[in-house]
């Protein structure tokens, strides 16, 4: 029987142990969103509530940058930082979803990478998973780069933004929350292009 009749035909009763997370891995682990239009992700400062892990958007270029998509004092724009219409979420690195599902206001993810790291996502506006939280799936496998989600905001009417910590195993082997900026800073940023999202004006000031 080869793997694939296996798994849909699996036998009434196994006793061995489950088997350990086999994916094919990227090359690298990547960021979180991606740059769109040549537009990359920053951290905000500081994240809001004293919460553990840190907060991503865009950054505007100038006051008057995408004004007309992203307008300041919506759930797309502030002032200073944007977030367009259906940005999508990426896991870092490849892993087994072990939480899908319902967090706050919108939705969250917990990726167990099987190499001593986790990641969790929140802030979510639409899940790319099966949930959790409803249903028993069969395990869920992602690879580095996979859309697992879509941004939402916090709370309904607030501004949207990717909330996002990284858990390491300690030696007590519980996952604890780290500083994830060391980690991303050797990540590889997926860059992505659409016709809904303005590229930032670098040309326009560098011409001027």
């Amino acid at each position: 029987m080869d793997e694939i009749s296996f798994a849909l035909n699996p036998p009434r009763f196994r006793k061995f142990k489950k088997p350990p997370i086999r994916i094919a891995r990227s090359e690298s682990p990547v960021w979180p969103l991606p740059a769109i239009n040549g537009r990359e992700p920053v951290i905000l400062e500081p994240a809001t509530n004293g919460l553990r892990g840190i907060e991503l958007a865009y950054a505007r270029v100038g006051s008057d940058d995408a004004l007309k998509e992203c307008p300041p004092g919506t759930p797309n724009g502030t002032a200073t930082h944007l977030m367009p219409q259906m940005t999508p979420v990426f896991s870092i690195d490849g892993g087994e979803i072990t939480f899908a599902g319902r967090l706050g206001h919108g939705y969250g993810i917990i990726i167990n990478h099987g190499n001593g790291y986790a990641s969790h996502y929140a802030h979510l506006g639409a899940l790319v998973a099966i949930r959790t939280d409803l249903y028993r799936p069969r395990d869920q496998y992602v690879r580095a780069g996979d859309v697992i989600g879509y941004v939402g905001a916090p709370e309904p009417g607030a501004f949207k933004r990717l909330y996002f910590e990284l858990w390491e195993r300690d030696r007590s082997r519980h996952l604890m929350p780290i500083d994830p900026r060391p980690r991303l800073a050797e990540c590889k940023l997926k860059r992505e292009y659409d016709h809904f999202t303005p590229a930032p004006p670098v040309a326009q000031k560098e011409a001027a």
